[in-house]
């Protein structure tokens, strides 16, 4: 009787343990979906709005035809240099192309008033065989093509 006691206590105690156990999973496994949708929503609202943030500082600081302190032309050749080491094959076939969303960025970028686009799209292509040398490494080709760029924008006044 004393074996059979002692069973029923050990069975009755891991069956309500696995219950418990069950009940922690279930709550869990149900909780899960609506988790996973807070995290992903709160990473998303920052990521808009660290995107909104740079893009507002960005516009606010670069925008043609604006008068700059010394320190946001720095910012905006520093931003144009970036862009243009980053994007440097795509560039590279915008421009000999003579147009491309990546040669209008690169034309925002170094401050082209939108009134000049066309004739930047022209004086890059044609200066393209400068800026693209086979000799040429990499970095003094990405320093022509922000030099052209910036003298037809923010580095002409």
């Amino acid at each position: 009787m004393r074996r059979t006691g002692w069973r029923l206590l050990v069975i009755g105690g891991l069956s309500l343990s696995v219950a418990g156990c069950v009940t922690d999973a279930s709550t869990e496994l149900t909780r899960a979906p609506f988790d996973a949708t807070t995290d992903l929503t709160d990473g998303t609202s920052n990521a808009i709005g660290d995107l909104v943030g740079a893009t507002t500082d960005f516009t606010s600081s670069t925008t043609p035809g604006a008068t700059f302190s010394k320190d946001a032309l720095i910012r905006a050749r520093k931003r144009t240099e970036l862009f243009t080491a980053r994007a440097y094959e795509n560039l590279r076939v915008d421009i000999s192309r003579g147009s491309g969303e990546y040669l209008h960025a690169l034309a925002t970028l170094a401050g082209v008033p939108s009134d000049h686009i066309d004739v930047f799209r022209s004086q890059m292509q044609d200066a393209y065989g400068t800026m693209f040398g086979e000799e040429l490494p990499a970095n003094e080709s990405t320093s022509r093509v922000v030099e052209v760029a910036w003298s037809a924008g923010y580095g002409r006044r």
